[in-house]
């Protein structure tokens, strides 16, 4: 099996990841549960991730920048109030990132 995850990373304490669940996406939460543990407990004998963390924040700001480059288009097909929660929520996200409170990687398991 294989699967792309965005997820929090393992030695936060309470106050950094409260902040990173707000900086990330809403099903980012592992409730505090190692992915590699929560794999081998549903049986998993193998498990690889591969850290997509640097491609995921280069992801994130070409959204935030793609959108301001069409700001005016998006405007008039979103209006203000949408526009505006969607950059923010971009803008959230990539310091997440930057923070080291937000991770995507690739698990593969057998």
């Amino acid at each position: 099996m294989g699967f792309f995850t965005i997820f929090v990373p393992d030695g936060l304490n309470e106050s950094a990841y409260s902040g990173a669940l707000r900086s990330g996406p809403t099903f980012v939460s592992t409730r505090r549960r190692n992915h590699q543990e929560l794999l081998a407990s549903a049986g998993f004998q193998r498990v690889e991730e591969i850290d997509l963390t640097p491609e995921f924040l280069a992801t994130t700001r070409a959204w935030l920048d793609g959108r301001e480059r069409f700001r005016a288009e998006l405007l008039k097909a979103e209006g203000q109030d949408q526009f505006e929660a969607r950059q923010l929520d971009s803008r959230l996200q990539a310091e997440g990132i930057e923070a080291g409170v937000l991770r995507r990687s690739l698990f593969l398991c057998s």
